[in-house]
């Protein structure tokens, strides 16, 4: 229990009243509240009073209610601040109201009730998290089971989500590392030869492409009645390629969708050529990434970025869709295969390999950066 009033007889009339029953904690103002609240997490309800120095009382418990939905929300007043009391309640900000001064069977029974209201509430929360990381959890063991190499791919996803939720500091990391092993759930309706082929980074057809893609998607129906998970639903709506609401994502879904994004697709270009820098330089030249996810990428990986105009050198394996030839790629015998200034396509990295087991090509190859 907090108490928060800049008059020190009050606090010593409150403390007298509750403390044979509750622990309490004091403070004279609310920016002292507020470091109190954020150092304990077992506060059950904050009991205010309204004219105080700096933020007065009813900002304290509305900044409660945002930022502590649960710790139930008393506000101590006298009665010339009626008309702010009577606006604080019907904003919904305060719970119950008492009148100063207030009797102790009056302040015991509304801190009883309080106190009771935020214990329900919390065991109820425990409940549905409960249920819900059980839910969870059985979801992924159906992958476990069904798909090993997606299992695997979505638990390597998941790590580097992690990596990169804590270099950009945002919040909601367990639901981000959720969404990205959602995301990868859908590898139960993917063929096994397909997702083989994509853990080590050879070709895939169209149609395998096609499927690949659509693995988000196909996991919507299976958590869209879960409760409790919005955010991780729409992160993986985002993923799937739905439009946004009219408003838009929420900050934390935009933020969510980038990050997995990007984890998911370094994960297919690292596959590809076994290289951070080749898979950073690929995830750059798609241009899919967000600008400060993609740095945070490369700080976790250790990659530099390159400067403009300058070249990097590959080896036939590793180069990459959508990289741009600095040279010619040619054979030993001199043939020329492809010619500088070319992007390369899919078709284009078959037709290099095929050449390359038969003729053997000039390495390393120059690519623009």
């Amino acid at each position: 229990m907090l108490l928060v009033d800049d008059d020190e007889v009050v606090l010593e009339t409150l403390s007298i009243q509750l403390g044979r029953d509750h622990r309490l904690l004091f403070a004279g103002d609310a920016e002292k509240a507020l470091e109190l609240l954020a150092a304990n997490d077992d506060v059950a309800a904050v009991v205010s009073d309204v004219r105080m120095p700096g933020m007065d009382g009813v900002q304290l418990l509305g900044k409660v209610q945002t930022d502590y939905p649960d710790v139930m929300r008393i506000l101590h007043s006298g009665h010339g601040d009626m008309n702010t009391v009577i606006a604080a309640i019907n904003s919904g900000g305060v719970y119950r109201y008492l009148p100063k001064p207030a009797g102790r069977a009056d302040i015991l029974d509304a801190v009883k009730k309080a106190v009771s209201k935020h214990d329900h509430a919390m065991a109820e929360r425990r409940m549905v998290d409960t249920t819900l990381k059980t839910s969870m959890q059985a979801l992924f063991g159906i992958l476990e089971l069904s798909s090993p190499v997606g299992f695997a791919r979505a638990g390597r996803i998941r790590a580097l989500v992690g990596e990169l939720t804590h270099a950009l500091e945002l919040d909601g990391l367990w639901e981000i590392e959720v969404a990205a092993m959602a995301s990868q759930v859908g590898a139960v309706t993917v063929p096994p030869e397909v997702m083989r082929k994509l853990a080590e980074g050879a070709g895939l057809t169209p149609d395998e492409q096609a499927v690949v893609n659509a693995m988000p998607a196909s996991v919507l129906p299976l958590i869209k009645d879960i409760p409790m998970i919005d955010d991780v639903i729409d992160t993986i709506r985002g993923l799937a390629g739905e439009r946004p609401p009219a408003g838009g994502w929420s900050p934390v879904v935009e933020g969510a969708i980038s990050v997995v994004r990007t984890a998911i697709e370094y994960d297919t270009a690292f596959a590809r050529s076994n290289s951070a820098t080749t898979a950073v330089a690929a995830l750059a030249r798609a241009d899919r990434c967000a600008p400060h996810v993609l740095a945070a990428l490369r700080q976790i990986k250790g990659v530099q970025s390159p400067e403009a105009g300058s070249t990097q050198a590959y080896t036939i394996a590793e180069l990459q869709v959508g990289m741009r030839l600095a040279q010619d790629v040619t054979a030993t015998n001199g043939l020329v295969l492809i010619s500088s200034g070319t992007v390369m396509t899919e078709a284009m990295l078959d037709r290099l390999a095929n050449f390359n087991r038969a003729l053997g090509l000039v390495e390393p190859v120059l690519t623009a950066a």
